[in-house]
């Protein structure tokens, strides 16, 4: 009896061991397998001496080789707001009001504020300059008999005065007393890329709330002028920046920036025909306005007086006109006097209607290069010759601004 338990456990303890071994033979061939398969089978499969040996024939017909990639997951939106954290202290809220006149109030009527103020605006600005120069757009604020002021991103209210509207780019200016202020870096106009996202930066909706959204930088206008009609004003900017974005008024004033957090445009308004368009003013011509509000020159800029239309292919099939570059005088009723502005420099140097002036001073005028961005250049007491095409010839004229 015994013997026979004896026996039983050396056979029981011979049984175990061959199981523990035919698992470990099975777990070590499995980790082979994989191993063999899953790595150095591709490789080999590649080598070209064993592809050429054929030994791998059945293999690589049920291999797939990938290559191992690292995904990184960036959430776009902690994105934005990372970029957008430093310019956000450069976008402040610009506020006018409009002053109470006496003959303006009703008799027996009870002023509101005291008879201080009839009425306020507001809307987004930019702090340019570290010195307190702002910027925004001029329908924000009230141009006349107005006071002013800004609130910043932390919630100060400063008091602000007006330096000046330029009515080239519609863009107004204002100075807030400060030292070291956040300003925004400028991104350079040749940098600008079209398909590119952008971030778009509005008004503040209370303390440290800003309006912020994204979009698309589409497209540069070339045609659209700040005239506000399909005929061109020699006065006003032609060729705007287009985003496409979600939002509407709370964005006009504000900054528009890159990745990089470099200022590309401010947001700017306008009604044609009763409808609201919203496009971009962009940096360079920014920055040429600043450069003149700083050394107090805004008043200065030359003035052609006339309206024209840029010559593109539509317009040179539309009219049957000679040339496919320049600026065609014209006034939809054809009359001289609504197409040059009476006593202008250009009714003084003999321009009319119908006149295409192709080049001024030696610069040719095409939708890249529109004749008002050239005037733009040019101060009050300077001069510049025209080429101009009258009856299919060539003449010089020169103007006096």
């Amino acid at each position: 009896m015994f013997n026979s338990i004896k026996f039983y456990k050396k056979m029981k303890k011979k049984i175990l061991k061959i199981l523990a071994g035919i698992i470990a033979i099975m777990t070590l061939g499995w980790m082979g397998g994989l191993f063999f398969g899953r790595y150095l089978t591709p490789v080999l499969i590649n080598n070209s001496f064993f592809s050429e040996m054929g030994v791998f024939d059945g293999d690589n017909k049920n291999t797939t080789i990938i290559n191992k990639t690292e995904k990184v997951v960036i959430r776009e939106d902690e994105s934005i707001a990372e970029i957008s954290s430093n310019a956000m202290y450069s976008v402040v809220d610009v506020m006018s009001f409009s002053k109470v006149h006496n003959e303006k109030v009703l008799k027996g009527a009870v002023p509101q504020n005291d008879g201080k103020y009839i009425e306020g605006k507001s809307g987004a600005g930019t702090i340019l300059t570290n010195d307190g120069i702002v910027v925004t757009y001029r329908s924000n604020i009230f141009e006349k008999e107005a006071d002013y002021k800004v609130m910043t991103f932390g919630g100060n209210v400063l008091d602000a005065t007006l330096l000046g509207v330029d009515e080239f780019t519609n863009l107004a200016f204002l100075k807030v007393d400060g030292v070291n202020l956040t300003t925004i870096p400028f991104a350079n106009p040749d940098d600008i890329k079209f398909g590119k996202k952008v971030i778009i930066m509005g008004n503040l909706s209370g303390v440290q709330k800003i309006s912020l959204t994204e979009g698309i930088l589409s497209t540069l206008d070339e045609s659209f002028n700040l005239s506000g009609s399909e005929i061109a004003s020699s006065e006003k900017m032609e060729g705007v920046l287009n985003a496409d974005f979600l939002g509407g008024d709370e964005y006009v004033g504000g900054p528009i920036i890159n990745y990089n957090g470099e200022l590309l445009a401010i947001s700017a308004i306008m009604e044609v025909n009763n409808n609201k368009i919203f496009f971009q003013i962009p940096i360079d011509a920014i920055r040429d306005s600043m450069q003149k509000v700083a050394e107090k020159r805004l008043d200065q800029s030359a003035k052609l007086g006339i309206y024209y239309l840029s010559i593109t292919p539509y317009y040179k099939n539309l009219k049957s006109i000679a040339v496919d570059k320049g600026a065609l005088v014209y006034s939809p009723s054809g009359k001289q006097g609504l197409a040059v502005v009476a006593n202008s420099a250009a009714e003084k140097a003999g321009i009319k209607i119908g006149d295409i002036i192709l080049s001024i001073d030696g610069n040719e005028i095409n939708p890249s290069h529109p004749l008002s961005n050239f005037i733009n250049q040019y101060e009050k007491g300077a001069t510049a010759v025209l080429n101009v095409m009258r009856d299919g010839k060539e003449i010089e004229l020169t103007i006096e601004f």
